[in-house]
């Protein structure tokens, strides 16, 4: 009777202590799987979108990436990257972008969690049925105890991640597409052949408010560092941006290695402001996202002498 009132316990508190360091089951946002980066390509079509083979957050099957969920955050990045002209509903575009979710694997425990996302992407010619692109994608992306103690939020944090990747590879390969391309270039005619397509983006450039907040939904971790000409003070750091309007900087070989705050983006003034608690680096204060090559960014204070630069994934 002991030892088994003992195991009723021992059991009662394991699962306790499970609870506590997952806590319940938060869904992905369609905001964090937004890729916000340009396209290099600027199609003169709609597009309608749509999804399958999401699941809804809940209590039994944990975070999931649903199809409403899904559907918005790859019109959302259509319309960021301006990748096609519009976005419309109900399969009224020139063309049909069908995403269906064929697996979305999950860890059961462990410090950091990598998730796994497959999902079939299919680009038809509404017109005449034409079938351009047909593709597999693959993606992953791993949240550790860095990004998040407890267990939902980093496996919420993973999930977004997988997603985000997941659609930022579908609209490359629709952007790297020959026959919609040659397509465009036969609805022009001859005569407007000659005619320039969309302008290519050139830097550097300043991203205005709405492109500062879709680069920071895209990229929540960056490496940067100091900008000025002084490199014993060129110190690196990683800041991570939260959901919730704080950030955090881990810098090694700062004074404070550790340091949290918050961040807003002031879509109306085109700028990202930081306030940082009892630290002095990196500075508090406003700051103008300029973009000066296809993965370099600098942020520019407003106001000060201090230039931030980072890189990010192509």
């Amino acid at each position: 009777m002991r030892t088994t009132l003992y195991g009723r316990v021992t059991a009662f508190l394991i699962v306790t202590a499970l609870v506590g360091l997952t806590g319940c089951a938060s869904p992905p946002t369609r905001e964090a799987m937004l890729v916000g980066a340009p396209a290099t390509k600027n199609y003169p079509y709609s597009v309608s979108v749509q999804t399958r083979g999401g699941t809804e957050t809940s209590a039994m099957t944990g975070a999931n990436v649903s199809n409403e969920e899904l559907k918005v955050a790859v019109e959302s990045s259509i319309v960021a990257s301006k990748l096609f002209k519009s976005v419309v509903q109900d399969r009224n575009g020139d063309y049909e972008l069908t995403i269906i979710i064929t697996q979305l694997t999950k860890p059961v425990f462990g410090a950091s969690f990598t998730v796994e996302m497959e999902a079939g992407w299919a680009l038809t010619k509404v017109s005449d049925k034409t079938v351009v692109l047909r593709k597999v994608i693959k993606s992953a992306h791993t949240a550790t105890l860095d990004d998040a103690i407890v267990g939902a939020t980093r496996m919420r944090l993973a999930i977004e991640g997988a997603a985000r990747k997941n659609i930022a590879q579908g609209l490359q390969a629709i952007a790297e597409l020959g026959a919609l391309e040659a397509d465009s270039r036969a609805e022009r005619g001859p005569t407007a052949a000659a005619v320039p397509g969309p302008a290519a983006v050139t830097y550097p450039r300043t991203l205005s408010g709405q492109d500062i907040a879709a680069h920071f939904a895209s990229y929540p971790s960056i490496e940067a560092r100091r900008g000025e000409a002084k490199p014993t003070r060129q110190a690196p750091f990683t800041l991570r941006i939260r959901g919730d309007g704080t950030v955090e900087r881990s810098c090694p070989r700062c004074f404070t290695p550790s340091a949290s705050g918050s961040m807003v983006v002031k879509r109306d003034d085109a700028q990202v402001c930081f306030d940082w608690r009892r630290v002095p680096y990196p500075a508090s204060g406003c700051f103008k996202l300029v973009q000066t090559s296809a993965t370099d960014f600098e942020m520019r204070g407003v106001g000060f002498e201090t230039v931030i630069n980072y890189s990010v994934a192509p």
